[in-house]
């Protein structure tokens, strides 16, 4: 028993009393104490420790206003303090807490022997340690010998928890774990888990353990004799884990025989093999860089040994290419290449990528861009490989530079304030545009390097159009126009243009020729408004603009210009004659939406236009054009409730009667009296809404998730949303939604006076639905209405198991089919995951 004179109590209600310690010492147990306590913890980032932490209480405490901490500053705050001067012993009791530096220590029971220099922390204990928090039973530390030790310790780490029945400091960097549990579960009775009985960390470096059993439902499933882990954050070098397999098709299999290599903070390369049993093997590289505000990418190439089935002596080798890069040189210059090269469509064969499947065309190009002269310098390329049709057209290189519609005074004065009041050509501005280009169409598939780049080559029938032709050639345009608003509401305009192109040859074999044309112009238009408010509805207000336009239009003969080529851009008129005089009539609806919700009050300015006109030429005989219409429906998306519709129309068309005749569904059957059809129909239908689900057996989280005991993260707060674009109200409405049905179909016909050019229907239907609270399946398929085919449908399932997810997808396309079936942790999918999958 202590004398009075030895102890003393400190009661909790006098946060003001101090107590005269050695406090150098306190300061370097309690700090022991925090470094014992944060052993689970090691692999916390350690970027944290260089921010300044604003500490607050982990409980709610009498003492609320000893949170302001100095360098040097420990606090420790109890229902009673014992302190025995003798035996320098300090003992905290009942609702200990202590505060030191960023860290916060709360236990039942802690007590310090100051002469011994050791620490205890009894029964349950609470570590909050800037971003790292941690849990256990008994704490104690010896500060001479280093040595520490942790009971039931608990710590949360990155996206995963650990667990250790003990937890020994052996030396500075090095512990022991006995009974080492890792799980990415949180819940209190884990799903699964990771168990080795004996482990040795190793701090910053790895850790290795013997043997390693992987636990499912406390079952063991599989298990190694011993391993070693990384601990080290950031991308690592190494030979990644393969994936084996076997299926009816390719037999044996072993995919991912990998090595990663990792190349400072901006890249990363693998090299990857894919062994199959029956049908070959595949060779893959890939790379990935980036480097901030100068450039990324990525280059990929696959090599693929391809083994008949059918006579397994008969194999072929094919190959891809691709590639991505952006550089920025700063001064909004810039230069992207995107680049797909491919042996043939035989490399996609058993593709998952239902696109790759179905394409018929892939694309490479190169762009450059470069401000100049307050203008802005383009120099591209571009290569299509038509897959389906074995031709190609390539654009090597195009050039272009233009200078938009500007003032003519910036020609001769700096500022706009050194203008004379009402000088004469005050209202006239200028444009300018320079293009060169080469292009070549390439329509033998036998046709070398050579004949793609620059060889003309004429084919079996002595015509270009199954051989190789290569045009080149620089087009000058010119315009110089004088505009006027007339008394405030009549606009006025007068321009002239001429175009000077430049060729490699004309259509008579004639080396370097040039061709020219010029027309003038005059017009006269204003705009009438109309206005219209419907309060309380969806649709706040409607504004109508009706546009007249009367126009002259004249232009020489230039029939003789039908010698010259006309490709890329590069070209001039061979029209004759004409003096036309044009009328048209534009109208034109806008929309103003209410805001709902979290949705913004938005405006759609071109929701509903229709353009109608006529001409007449005084060259020809009869000189009425047919009437011709423009009509454009662009709502982008209106929601309504569960419904959400977005339609994209453009048409137009030419008349010279109004005569209907409709008959039947098949628009290439109706008889209007048009002369040309040119229809692009985009529209999509989409019923979406929620089903609440009630978790009758809620599981049980474990102390990291339901306890009370750390202060919220900021990483898993979810803080609400303002919705201030389409494609976040998209998002939000995904993470919402739990079923769904869409509806969308694509439309378009050309039509000729006498023939119909082209004409293309698909429709494309998906549904989505989660049946329960776990499991949600989704079907799509895609219409070719046209050729009344099916070309493809496929339907997933998804098992929600917690901690894992389940996947089941099958697609069929023709005559090919393939299924996929996954097993994968949802916090670490590429470490954790099962896999297999066939085809036909």
């Amino acid at each position: 028993m202590h004398t009075i004179l030895d102890t003393f109590v400190v009661p909790r209600i006098m946060p003001d009393m101090k107590i005269s310690v050695n406090k150098e010492k306190a300061i370097i147990i309690f700090a022991s104490i925090f470094i014992v306590a944060a052993v689970f913890s090691w692999t916390q980032e350690t970027v944290e420790e260089e921010k300044s932490h604003t500490v607050d209480s982990l409980f709610t405490d009498s003492l609320e206003a000893i949170v302001s901490l100095q360098s040097d500053s420990l606090i420790y705050v109890a229902d009673s303090i014992d302190y025995n001067i003798e035996s320098e012993i300090i003992q905290l009791s009942g609702n200990t807490s202590v505060t030191y530096h960023s860290s916060i220590i709360k236990a039942d029971t802690i007590m310090i022997n100051l002469k011994k220099e050791q620490a205890f922390a009894k029964g349950k204990s609470y570590l909050q340690d800037g971003s790292q928090n941690m849990l256990g039973k008994d704490i104690c530390y010896d500060l001479q010998t280093k040595w520490g030790l942790v009971t039931s310790g608990a710590s949360k780490f990155d996206k995963g928890y650990y667990y250790g029945t003990e937890i020994r400091k052996i030396d500075d960097d090095t512990y022991d774990v006995d009974d080492g549990v890792f799980t990415t579960c949180d819940a209190l009775h884990p799903h699964f888990y990771i168990k080795s009985k004996e482990l040795r960390f190793y701090r910053n470096d790895k850790f290795v353990a013997k043997p390693i059993v992987f636990y499912v439902n406390h079952f063991p499933v599989f298990g190694f004799p011993f391993g070693t882990f990384t601990l080290k954050r950031g991308r690592q070098s190494g030979i990644l884990v393969p994936s084996p397999g076997w299926n009816k098709r390719k037999g044996k299999y072993l995919e991912n025989i990998a090595y990663y290599f990792a190349y400072r903070d901006h890249a990363d390369f693998t090299l990857a093999l894919d062994y199959y049993e029956l049908t070959g093997w595949e060779l893959g590289f890939r790379s990935k860089y980036k480097q901030r505000y100068v450039h990324n990418g990525f280059f990929n190439a696959i090599l693929q040994k391809k083994i008949d089935i059918q006579n397994p002596q008969i194999s072929q080798y094919e190959w891809n290419i691709k590639s991505r890069h952006h550089h920025d040189f700063g001064n909004k210059t810039t230069f992207d290449m995107n680049l797909n090269f491919i042996s043939s469509k035989r490399v996609w064969e058993g593709s998952e990528d239902l696109d790759e499947r179905l394409a018929e065309k892939i694309t490479s190009s190169m762009a450059f861009k470069k401000p100049l002269f307050n203008s802005t310098l383009y120099i591209s390329a571009n290569y299509i490989d038509d897959l389906e049709n074995q031709t190609k057209d390539i654009t090597l290189p195009s050039i272009s530079y233009s200078l938009p519609s500007r003032p003519v005074y910036e020609i001769f004065v700096n500022e706009i304030d050194d203008i004379p009041e009402d000088v004469w050509w005050e209202n006239f501005s200028y444009s300018y545009r320079v293009k060169a280009t080469h292009e070549g169409d390439i329509n033998d598939s036998t046709a070398t390097i050579w004949d793609i780049l620059y060889d003309d080559t004429l084919g079996p029938d002595t015509t270009y159009a199954t051989g190789n032709q290569h045009n080149a050639g620089v087009k000058h345009m010119a315009s110089l126009s004088y505009s006027y608003k007339l008394k405030g509401w009549l606009n006025l305009s007068q321009s002239v243009s001429g175009n000077e192109a430049w060729f490699d040859r004309d259509k008579n074999n004639v080396k370097f020729v040039r061709g020219m044309d010029y027309n003038s112009n005059s017009s006269l238009s204003f705009n009438l408004y109309g206005m219209r408010a419907l309060p309380g509805f969806y649709i706040s207000a409607i504004r109508h603009i009706i546009t007249p336009k009367l126009s002259f239009t004249y232009r020489p003969d230039f029939s003789e210009n039908d010698r010259f080529y006309s490709f890329g851009g590069i070209g001039v008129s061979s029209a004759v004659k004409s003096r036309k005089v044009s009328f048209s009539l534009g109208n034109k609806w806008q929309l103003k939406l209410a805001a709902i919700k979290k949705i913004k009050e938005r405006k759609i300015n071109d929701f509903f236009s229709i353009t109608s006109g006529i001409s007449y030429d005084y060259e020809k005989d009869n000189g009425f054009s047919d009437i011709s219409h423009s009509v454009k429906l662009r709502p982008n998306k209106i929601s309504f409730g569960v419904v959400d519709i977005s339609t994209n129309y453009s048409g137009s068309f030419s008349q010279a009667t109004y005569d209907l005749g409709v008959s039947g569904w098949d628009p290439r059957d109706w008889k209007l009296g048009v002369t040309n059809w040119n229809f692009n129909i985009t529209s999509a239908l989409k019923f979406s809404g929620d089903a609440n689900y009630v978790d009758y057996f809620p599981l049980a989280k474990n102390d990291f998730v339901s306890g009370d005991f750390f202060s919220s993260d900021s990483i898993d707060t979810d803080t609400e949303r303002i919705i201030t674009t389409l494609e976040e109200l998209d998002e939000l409405n995904r993470e919402a939604k739990n079923w769904a049905f869409t509806v969308s179909h694509i439309f378009k016909l050309n039509k000729a006076q006498y023939a119909i050019d082209d004409y293309s229907s698909n429709l494309r239907m998906s549904v989505s639905a989660r049946i329960t609270k776990n499991w949600a399946i989704s079907y799509d398929n895609y219409i070719d209405l046209e050729a009344d085919e099916l070309v493809s449908h496929n339907f997933t399932i998804t098992r929600d198991l917690h901690c894992w997810k389940m996947t089941f997808k099958y697609t069929k396309q023709g005559d090919y089919w393939n299924y996929r079936f996954q097993l994968f942790n949802i916090k670490l999918p590429d470490a954790l995951k099962f896999r297999t999958s066939d085809h036909s």
